[in-house]
Formats: structure tokens, C-alpha cells, sequence
């Protein structure tokens, strides 16, 4: 099965400190996930100098297609900050096929279906270092916990690793996702420890879950012989399909055979977001720039679905629908409206501007996205 591994981290510097002497990277396209958690031997900007740039070459080797066992190798050969760090990497790749090393660091939590899975580690020393090392199949459900040595000690008295793994699997009974996990680690951490934390403190956590996917698409194409190409790649869509555009929406109807329907007029009217449309097959139909526009300005003011505003204009819907996908497919068409050019010589439309706003706003919250023009 090809998941997806929802991630949130946070970290806490300790008491005195600006800054964590720590660093998480992470790293998401079609079917490679990377996390990399890195502590420095030292709290503050110096440590978190030295954790940033492990974390960093240790993503550029494993982009650059290094196992994660050669990475661990080369960073204690020779640490990239010139001092020794500890370090954890955990990588996925073929939706399913996971890579663990650590170094020094706090077992990785695996809950698998309400229970502590143990992972088969394997133990070998390398240049003096302790590194650890495991293979397994990531299952949809899967949650998986990260936390750096300075979560262990609250308060100075006895919560372990197990206690931790113990807590973790009550939180993900609830079926919650990666940042709810994230923001129960964190507020039992400053609960048990109240205060500046003593030492740096950094909390990973992963939900793996089948990917969600939409596709929308915007804009007749430049040449009308690929209405019934673009139509096609829209349909082959197996989750969410959207449509911008109140044209794209009539040639869509018409190639379908179907009737468009516009929405009851809400007492209010349509204020500032013109009105939605129904189309059988089609999970949602807008008008376009304008709303495209609009989804915009919801998204700037969010990271995730619950931030958006309530409400069922179609640009909410919009902004929901982009929120809630993992990988979104726009297909724009080239097609020119000489009102709605986004140059002097009325050559390009106003849309590709705006769908390319959207996708760095996208891009920005780790989706992956991908375009194509017609």
C-alpha cells in the first residue's frame, strides 16, 4: 500500500536558552519520506548550529540516495559540525519499506493496532559509537514517536522509555493524528515538568495512513481538440476532483453528458465568493479566479484543516479540499480571456499566476504538488 506519514515535531530549549541544540528534518515526495532528528552535544546556538547541519547533510545523502546506513556511518566517520552528535533516521521508501538507524538516541515507539510493536533491532559499535539498526514493513495505522534524551527526566524521578511507549499507545487509541499525538507528548512533558525544561527537549510524531490525493482542474485548454484529454486525466482522479471555472465547468458538462446545477441562492447571497455548482462525478465545482483567489487568503491564516474558517463558500471548500489532500494534481489550462491576461500583451492567462500562488502556499505545508498545462 502506498502511505503517507503525517509529521509533526516540536522542540524545547532548555532552561536559559533562545534556541534547542537540536534539529528535525523532514522530507516527503511521491514514494520517499525521510525524518531525521539530531541532538548536539551542547544546548544553545552553538549546539543547535551542530544538530542543524547533521540533519542537513544527512537529508542531502539520503535525497542523493544513500541507505540510511551509510549516512550513519559517514556522520560518525566524520561529523559534519566537527564534534560528535547523536542522531536518528528513519526512512520510507516505496510507500511501505522502512529503514531505522540510530545513534546514541531513545528507541524509536512503533504502535501498531493499540500495541507496543518491539522492532528487531540489530547493535554494533562504529568508531566507539553505539548505533543501532532495523528494517520493517510500515502498516497503515502505524504510529511512530520520536523524543530526544531530555525527555526522560521530569521532575528528576522515573519515566522511561516504557512509561513513554505506554502513554503513546493510550493517546493513539483515540485515533488521533500526528499533531494531536504531537501536542499530547508536548503538554505531558510540561506537566510533569513544570518550568523551563533542564535539558533540550524535541518530540517527533509520525501517523502513517493511506495517501489523499486531488486533482483540479482550471481553465480550457489552449486548444479545444484537448478538452476531452484534460476531462480524462480529471476523471482518473480516485479521490477528490475539483473544478475552477465556470467555462471548464460547461465543457466538462458537456463532455460528460451531465447537467450543471448551480447552489440555491443562502439568504445572505454569495458575498464575496461567487457561488458553487454540482456536476455529478465531480466532488466539487467553483467559479475561478475570483475563488481561487479567495482560497488563498483562507490558507494563509492556516497549517491545517481546523484552522480554516467555517463555513461552505466555495472557497472554504476550496481551501479544505487542498488542506486535506497529501499530493494535489492541477491541470490549467492555457487558454487566453484577453480580461483576464496576467501580461501587457494578453498572452498569458491570469490563472496560471494564481494556481502558481497556490501551489508554493501548498508547498509551504509539505504537499506535494504537481502541474501540468494544456
Amino acid at each position: 500500500m502506498n502511505l503517507w506519514i503525517e509529521t509533526a515535531h516540536q522542540s524545547l530549549p532548555r532552561a536559559g536558552e533562545e534556541v534547542c541544540g537540536e534539529a528535525v528534518r523532514t522530507f516527503q515526495i511521491q514514494d520517499h519520506f525521510f525524518t531525521i532528528l539530531a541532538s548536539g552535544p551542547q544546548g544553545g546556538a552553538e549546539g543547535a548550529v551542530q544538530a542543524a547541519v547533521t540533519a542537513e547533510r544527512a537529508l542531502e545523502m539520503l535525497q542523493a540516495g544513500d541507505a540510511p546506513d551509510r549516512v550513519a556511518e559517514a556522520l560518525i566517520v566524520a561529523p559534519p559540525a566537527g564534534k560528535e552528535t547523536t542522531f536518528s533516521v528513519v526512512q520510507v521508501l516505496g510507500g511501505d519499506q522502512a529503514h531505522l538507524v540510530e545513534c546514541e538516541t531513545l528507541p524509536l515507539c512503533l504502535i501498531r493496532r493499540g500495541e507496543v510493536e518491539f522492532l528487531p533491532l540489530s547493535e554494533e559499535v562504529v568508531h566507539g559509537r553505539l548505533l543501532r539498526e532495523c528494517r520493517f514493513h510500515l502498516r497503515d495505522g502505524d504510529y511512530m514517536a520520536m523524543v530526544s534524551q531530555g525527555y526522560l527526566r521530569p521532575r528528576g524521578w522515573g519515566w522511561g522509555w516504557s512509561d513513554i511507549a505506554v502513554a503513546v499507545r493510550r493517546w493513539t487509541d483515540t485515533g488521533c493524528d500526528a499533531g494531536e499525538l504531537l501536542g499530547a507528548l508536548v503538554r505531558t512533558y510540561r506537566r510533569l515538568n513544570p518550568g523551563a525544561p533542564r535539558q533540550d527537549v524535541t518530540v517527533v510524531a509520525m501517523h502513517a495512513r493511506p495517501v489523499r490525493t486531488a486533482t483540479v482542474w482550471t481553465g480550457p485548454p489552449a486548444d479545444p481538440a484537448q478538452d476531452e484529454a484534460a476531462l480524462r486525466k480529471l476523471m482518473t482522479e480516485p479521490n477528490t476532483r475539483v473544478i475552477c471555472g465556470d467555462t471548464t465547468a460547461q465543457i466538462a458538462a458537456r463532455l460528460l453528458g451531465a447537467e450543471l446545477e448551480l447552489e440555491p441562492r443562502p439568504k445572505d447571497g454569495w458575498a464575496e465568493v461567487p457561488p458553487v455548482s454540482r456536476l455529478e462525478g465531480i466532488a466539487l465545482v467553483t467559479e475561478g479566479l475570483v475563488t481561487m483567489g479567495q482560497a488563498r487568503e483562507r490558507l494563509a491564516g492556516a497549517e491545517r484543516v481546523r484552522d480554516l474558517p467555517r463555513g461552505e463558500d466555495g472557497a472554504t471548500q476550496l481551501a479544505r479540499a487542498l488542506l486535506t489532500a497529501d499530493r494535489i494534481h492541477f491541470i490549467v489550462g492555457l487558454a487566453v480571456n484577453p480580461a483576464q491576461a496576467a501580461d501587457a500583451a494578453g498572452t498569458v492567462p491570469l490563472r496560471r499566476a494564481v494556481v502558481e500562488g497556490l501551489m508554493h502556499d501548498l508547498e509551504t505545508r509539505g504537499k506535494v504538488v504537481l502541474v501540468e498545462y494544456l
